[in-house]
């Protein structure tokens, strides 16, 4: 059900930091014409944090309503309490989104069991689909094999995990373990640069902060693997790579993919939400430098 390319949207804000509609919604469309097969409605590179459950849902309705079914709304659900990750998986389903994302609960640490629990709770209150989504550099905790399959045991409606784990090791032995329980479990890689080795190991494909920016090149990638056309594979990856340095530039994470919008013609504002900050002139100028060698910018037009 699941393949390809799932975009991370970001969340675009108006000046005054409230949650532009308008802006957003043309974000959904550029994406979906751009050819990606599911977008991700506030995860990590969508600001969750900083926003209260209110304006999620607010969000997620919205989305929601505007994509009309024209590809997979997969909305996160990532909270510090269970009962509150219940809430928006049953809102994300009363609205009709097409799966929820939930990754552990942050900031403490979680028995074996604890995080167990956590899943399965949601898991039981929501009948759509469910992904995991596994970021130990920010959740502080790496779901082992032996928890994942646990959970696939007992919960048929947890379908797939996003792993932002930079390993090939990790993800080889995880499609390895998920496959033996379910062979059509999905297994995506939430790091930009992984793509072509998770559709090698067998893996489903990509969850891409980039796809922001280039959504193109990580659809051609996908395609051109899939229509056994590795040497434009390969190209593809050799464009996104140059671009990776992004993430090498001193600043917020989201600031930065919102700045490079703005450079690129994809967003009128750059706005974040204290405590992130915007990006520093310095900062702005290394940006558009990564760009630029990139190829980014003339692709967008704006040289």
């Amino acid at each position: 059900m699941y393949q390809g390319v799932i975009a991370p949207a970001v969340t675009l804000l108006q000046r005054d930091g409230t949650i532009d509609a308008t802006a957003n919604c043309a974000h959904a469309d550029f994406l979906i014409e751009s050819g990606v097969d599911g977008l991700y409605v506030l995860g990590m590179t969508g600001e969750f944090m900083h926003f209260n459950l209110r304006e999620r849902e607010g969000l997620v309705a919205t989305i929601v309503e505007h994509v009309d079914k024209r590809l997979p709304v997969i909305v996160g659900a990532a909270t510090t309490a269970t009962r509150e990750a219940v809430r928006l998986c049953r809102h994300a389903q009363g609205v009709g989104a097409d799966a929820v994302t939930v990754t552990t609960p942050y900031f403490w640490t979680l028995s074996d069991r604890e995080v167990i629990g956590h899943f399965a709770t949601i898991a039981t209150a929501v009948d759509i689909p469910v992904f995991i989504y596994n970021v130990p550099r920010y959740s502080g905790i790496n779901i082992s094999n032996e928890i994942l399959v646990t959970l696939l045991r007992e919960h048929p409606n947890i379908i797939g995990i996003f792993d932002s784990v930079d390993s090939m090791d990790h993800l080889r032995t995880r499609i390895d373990a998920v496959r033996s329980m379910n062979p059509n479990f999905c297994v995506f890689t939430g790091n930009d640069g992984q793509l072509l080795t998770t559709l090698q190991l067998g893996g489903n494909g990509t969850v891409p902060a980039t796809a922001n920016i280039a959504p193109n090149v990580h659809v051609d990638m996908v395609k051109a693997y899939e229509s056994g056309d590795y040497g434009a594979a390969i190209e593809c990856f050799q464009t996104l790579s140059k671009s990776l340095d992004i993430f090498m530039v001193p600043g917020s994470f989201h600031s930065v993919i919102k700045e490079a919008m703005v450079i690129l013609g994809l967003a009128q504002s750059s706005t974040v939400r204290s405590p992130a900050l915007p990006l520093t002139p310095e900062s702005r100028a290394r940006l558009r430098e990564v760009l630029v060698k990139a190829g980014l910018v003339a692709m967008q037009g704006r040289e």
